[in-house]
């Protein structure tokens, strides 16, 4: 199933993309930067050098040509490859934290890069900056805790050796026996792991820890609406063990791309100062707009307004190209970034 409308948000310092489906739930997001270099991308094909062979490791590892880095090609044996040799790849998995490298396939020996579902062939709707919708999809990455459509809380947390979800039903009202309760948790809190972790750009090992009581039959339910639900919105491949007699329903999903938290969070967990900055110009591009006669400025909290210091100018000359050399910069270090009007 692809997105039933895509919202497009377009400034100067970012293009913020949400794919919608038919209940206007988001279920993936999209986010261009003017100024971030994210050198290893779905799709993309490199040349480069296999520089080593690891049948422990299950393949290989490639330095790039000019300087693009190392990735990691899988292999089954060497399939015929030799150390020291030329190859063209295709990446298949991007980079993310803990120094985990790109994932590349040989690019003469598999298909073009898959259409990555949800975006499809959604008519695109131009929206100003700000949008509620989209703004609300991207807090949602970010958030931990989410509402279930039947009420109570699914609480995701990704530690360094999987991702745990854990359920609350706190606040449900549903009828029937404690069997029936469980289950129609369960499966509201397994649709909406499946959402979220396609939304949040997520792979690797996925925990959901169930609600019980929780039988045979209950744990297959449990087990084909994840699989159902992620299956529409992702051609990922995606595997899934009926809940154990903890209650606990592993899945396994390949990494595509990297984490959307990964890109708007620094390594205290709070958003990341270029992320901060990013969020000021939509609010001044927004201010801009309602007031296109006044002179503003952009108070930034001041690790943000430092970053704009160092690595900002290009944001500066796009804004002012668009809306006019009216705008100034400073930081009374705010928690979140202002923009007030100068006399």
């Amino acid at each position: 199933m692809a997105a039933a409308r895509i919202l497009s948000e377009v400034c100067v310092a970012e293009t913020r993309e949400v794919a919608l489906d038919e209940n206007d739930r988001p279920i993936a997001v999209r986010l261009t930067r003017l100024t971030e270099e994210r050198p290893q991308q779905i799709g993309e094909r490199f040349t480069g050098k296999l520089r080593s062979i690891s049948p422990t490791q299950g393949g290989g590892f490639v330095q790039l040509d000019k300087q693009a880095g190392d990735v990691f090609l899988r292999l089954q044996d060497s399939q015929g490859l030799t150390e020291g040799q030329t190859l063209e790849v295709r990446v298949v998995a991007e980079p993310r934290e803990g120094s985990k490298l790109a994932r590349v396939v040989l690019a003469d020996r598999t298909s073009d890069v898959r259409n990555l579902d949800p975006w499809g062939t959604a008519k695109v709707e131009r929206v100003d900056p700000g949008n509620a919708i989209v703004a609300h999809a991207f807090d949602m990455v970010l958030t931990p805790t989410v509402p279930l459509a039947g009420g109570g809380t699914l609480t995701i947390d990704r530690t360094r050796a999987l991702i745990a979800a854990d359920i609350d039903t706190a606040g449900r009202t549903d009828a029937g026996r404690a069997a029936n309760r469980a289950l129609k948790a369960n499966l509201d809190a397994a649709g909406e792991l499946a959402r979220q972790i396609r939304l949040r750009n997520l792979g690797g090992l996925i925990v959901l820890d169930c609600v019980g009581p929780i039988n045979r039959d209950a744990g297959k339910q449990v087990r084909e609406r994840f699989l159902a639900v992620f299956r529409q919105i992702s051609d990922q491949q995606v595997r899934a063990l009926a809940p154990s007699e903890l209650g606990l329903m592993e899945a396994s999903i390949e990494w595509a791309e990297t984490p959307i938290a990964e890109r708007l969070l620094g390594h205290s967990g709070g958003k990341a100062s270029r992320a901060v900055c990013f969020d000021g110009f939509r609010r001044l591009e927004q201010e801009a707009r309602a007031r296109p006669m006044e002179r503003l400025c952009l108070d930034l909290p001041g690790h943000a307004h430092a970053w704009l210091e160092s690595n900002g100018a290009p944001l500066r000359l796009a804004i002012a190209a668009k809306y006019g050399e009216r705008f100034t910069y400073d930081s009374t270090n705010p928690p979140t970034p202002s923009v007030y009007s100068i006399q």
